[in-house]
């Protein structure tokens, strides 16, 4: 779960250059060539598709320097993404789907969630993600010393601003999905509270991929069809 930390951060970062991958994760990426990971995507209603395609290109752009890369299938309506094994088995997820509307979702030490996924009793991440926009426009709207008021903004710059915070909560989300774990870390992609100076600035450089990450989860998609597309 990403949350958002109850203080925030005084000003915003300034725009900087991406910071480069390691040479080591470069190398290893161009030696490594995976099979995109197929994600639905299913978006409530009030939920522009403008800024949906935001959420996504910032994802891509956090997971890509490790070699990844997602084929979004957009859903224009809210079909059941589930096949039945038999006619009196249960239903189980084809594919990683993430949905995209207003629930709250639970608050952790007075920290608000900006995306979860949820893990079974066995520890295995179920394959839905959850992303709030209601929890984003909330933190934008309690950030305007750093971000401005939200309610002055025009359309796309308030779609900006929330599609770069709500796409890397759903690029954290997916970390734990592909690396089935809920260990948080103390900097970089899984990193567990951040500030809104952290959601919403042009840098991205602190929601970086390790090289010990990307090989693990290059592990689990090599042994794991389901994962990948098939």
């Amino acid at each position: 779960m990403m949350l958002i930390a109850a203080g925030l951060a005084a000003a915003l970062i300034a725009a900087a250059s991406l910071v480069p991958a390691p040479a080591e994760m470069r190398a290893d990426s161009a030696s490594v060539v995976l099979p995109p990971v197929v994600v639905s995507v299913f978006s409530g209603p009030g939920i522009p598709a403008s800024l949906v395609s935001r959420i996504l290109a910032e994802t891509s752009a956090i997971w890509r320097p490790g070699g990844f890369e997602f084929v979004w299938q957009r859903a224009t309506r809210d079909l059941l993404p589930y096949t039945r094994r038999t006619e009196t088995g249960a239903y189980e997820p084809s594919t990683v789907r993430v949905v995209i509307g207003d629930e709250h979702g639970a608050s952790l030490d007075r920290r608000t969630p900006l995306g979860w996924i949820t893990f079974d009793d066995d520890h295995e991440p179920q394959r839905e993600i959850y992303l709030s926009y209601a929890n984003a426009k909330s933190l934008m709207a309690a950030a305007r010393a750093i971000v401005g008021v939200m309610d002055q903004m025009p359309p796309a710059q308030r779609e900006i601003l929330l599609g770069r915070a709500m796409g890397r909560a759903l690029a954290h989300e997916l970390g734990h999905y592909l690396l089935a774990s809920k260990v948080h870390t103390a900097r970089g992609l899984l990193k567990a509270s951040r500030t809104a100076t952290e959601l919403f600035s042009i840098d991205r450089a602190g929601f970086k991929i390790d090289v010990v990450q990307r090989q693990q989860i290059v592990a689990r998609l090599r042994g794991d069809s389901q994962v990948v597309s098939r």
